[in-house]
């Protein structure tokens, strides 16, 4: 018995040490998150080179997966594909592909998507799309739910006589509907080289389906108070703020530490106006969340708010001199050989790096040195330069706003549909502004931004996201507010519960979901690399000094005062004292 016992009991162990293996492997399967996906996208372009078009596919696809490689379809090859989970073909143009590119698509087994041009060379799995004239839409229609939103006139290729395949987004135009994004089996195809706009909303939700996200339905959102400088009215912000609080809503305060007036090239600190200081502390300990909105919000003679400080916007082009010299355009042609081309592009990528480093790390600490902790950026004017973005990624983790999306136009940005990390962020995270804000001398504004936030519900977690200016007044705040908590499933984020990291030399600020705030100030260092850190300080102590020497010249005028009254009362009453005798 007791050897059948001992028997029966190793049977037993190593059963369930078999088990706990088992569940232990299929914990591992299901923990694979999104971002462990490595997904490869081919593309046809003009030139060659990433475009505009390809960013904003790289922000859809961010969502899912940072864990990205762009190829162009002359570079292709077998060995790029070893490791891939999903392969992505875009034609935004017109090019007949190697006969290679079909060879590897044909061989990929995996999840395939195509967009755009060019589909007819993807191999044999894509045989069954067969095309017709090409078909104006103005309508989107998400089949699932029958979601649709109106836009301008597109035309999209029209498909006919698809074999089994799924639609799952719609172009609807003179009273008819043609499939625009299909499904068979795990290949996918976007009917039109187009993907901005709204087509990009619709994207972003069919793109769970590509990459089998589940994730819960719900509406992150955000509002945030745009451009506070030093000269903001602080009794507005003191009001919108409690408005805030009543509602127990977190938000975000885009702050510039510093204004400049223009003509005169005076600066004013938030010290040189304790009530809003105060005011900014106050919101900062009831939900309010500190951003970096640049460091004066201007480049060259333009007022504080009003600028553009990271992007030359009269020459269209990055920052590569002091705002009182005129840049230099020069291509490759303009040099005898390739050295003093690259030698001239460095030296602008050199001006740009100094420029961009000095701005942060002067406006972290001049919001640090007051005491107001910043948790994120947010560039002038949503406009940076590619590189830019990179510079900027050492010192923040995450970005708020809308992103340039090349160096062509400052003007050519998107907004993500949801939060996002596209390659070109170099590991930041994008918390997207997606319903524009309260024009002043718009009165439809919030009617306007209400009609953008419904069109981002499409995607079941679409950002719902945007700003106010508080010098509009609290009335205009009150409506937007009101009607933005109307919005079914709005999940208001607040930064300080999210993953975020800012640093600059010295100091450092962390947060995390499930820890404390974090601030490390190295106080020593600062005194020796940037002392004019301690000028809040040094001012404040200096006006408690001068203070205390105040109130000391006043008591001693008051004990003075004191003592001369006292004198003459002993006077007269020793003169009385003679007369009376």
């Amino acid at each position: 018995m007791i050897k059948n016992g001992k028997s029966f009991k190793c049977v037993f162990l190593s059963l369930l040490l078999i088990l706990l293996s088992c569940f232990e492997q299929s914990v591992k399967a299901d923990s694979v998150s999104d971002s462990d996906l490595h997904v490869v996208i081919v593309y046809s372009s003009e030139t060659g080179k990433v475009t505009e078009n390809i960013k904003l596919l790289d922000m859809l696809i961010g969502h899912f997966s940072p864990n990205m490689t762009f190829l162009p379809s002359s570079e292709i090859e077998e060995a790029d594909l070893q490791n891939a989970d999903v392969l992505f073909y875009y034609g935004e143009v017109v090019e007949v592909l190697p006969a290679k590119v079909g060879a590897l698509f044909d061989s990929f087994t995996k999840t395939k998507v195509a967009l755009g041009y060019n589909v007819e060379y993807l191999g044999e799995d894509y045989d069954f799309i067969q095309f017709g004239d090409n078909v104006l839409i103005n309508e989107l229609v998400l089949v699932e739910g029958n979601k649709k939103n109106e836009l301008g006139d597109r035309l999209i290729f029209q498909m006919k006589d698809l074999k089994e395949a799924e639609v799952l987004v719609k172009g609807a135009g003179n009273g008819k509907e043609y499939p625009l994004f299909i499904k068979k089996n795990e290949l996918y195809y976007h009917a039109s080289y187009q993907i901005d706009s709204l087509f990009s909303t619709y994207l972003g939700e069919v793109f769970h389906e590509v990459f089998k996200a589940d994730h819960p339905e719900g509406h992150p959102a955000y509002l945030r108070l745009e451009d506070i400088h030093p000269l903001t009215d602080h009794t507005i912000m003191k009001e919108i703020a409690d408005i805030f609080i009543e509602k127990e809503i977190p938000y975000i305060i885009s702050v510039i530490p510093i204004y400049r007036n223009p003509e005169t090239g005076d600066e004013y600190h938030f010290g040189d106006f304790p009530k809003l200081l105060e005011v900014l502390k106050y919101m900062q300990e009831n939900g309010g969340r500190i951003i970096l909105h640049g460091y004066t919000h201007q480049y060259k003679a333009d007022e504080t708010g009003e600028g553009f400080e990271f992007w030359d916007v009269d020459a269209n082009m990055p920052i590569t001199v002091p705002p009182d010299e005129t840049p230099e355009k020069k291509q490759r042609s303009d040099f005898q050989t390739e050295d003093e081309y690259l030698a001239f592009l460095a030296k602008q990528k050199a001006f740009e790096v100094e420029y961009i480093k000095t701005k942060v790390t002067k406006g972290i600490q001049d919001l640090v040195s007051y005491g107001l902790i910043p948790y994120a950026f947010e560039a002038p004017h949503y406009t940076m330069s590619q590189s830019g973005y990179e510079i900027l990624s050492e010192h923040f983790s995450t970005y708020i706003g809308q992103l340039q999306l090349g160096d062509r136009d400052w003007q050519i940005m998107a907004p993500a549909p949801y939060a996002t990390s596209p390659t070109f962020l170099h590991g930041m995270n994008l918390l997207p502004e997606t319903i524009g804000y309260v024009e002043p001398d718009n009165p439809h504004a919030i009617d306007e931004m209400m009609k953008k936030a419904e069109e981002m519900t499409v995607v079941r977690d679409g950002y719902i996201a945007g700003f106010y200016h508080p010098y509009l007044g609290v009335e205009r705040f009150k409506e937007l507010i009101g009607r933005m908590e109307q919005i079914p499933n709005l999940q208001w984020i607040d930064l300080q519960q999210t993953s975020n990291v800012v640093q600059v030399d010295n100091i450092t600020v962390t947060a995390e979901e499930t820890e404390e705030l974090s601030v490390n100030v190295e106080y020593f260092e600062l005194l020796k690399d940037s002392p004019e850190f301690y000028n809040p300080k040094v001012k404040s102590t200096a006006d408690n000094t001068m203070w205390l020497f105040a109130l000391s010249a006043g008591g001693m005028v008051v004990l003075f005062v004191l003592y001369a009254v006292i004198i003459k009362i002993r006077r007269m009453r020793t003169e009385k004292g003679k007369y009376y005798g």
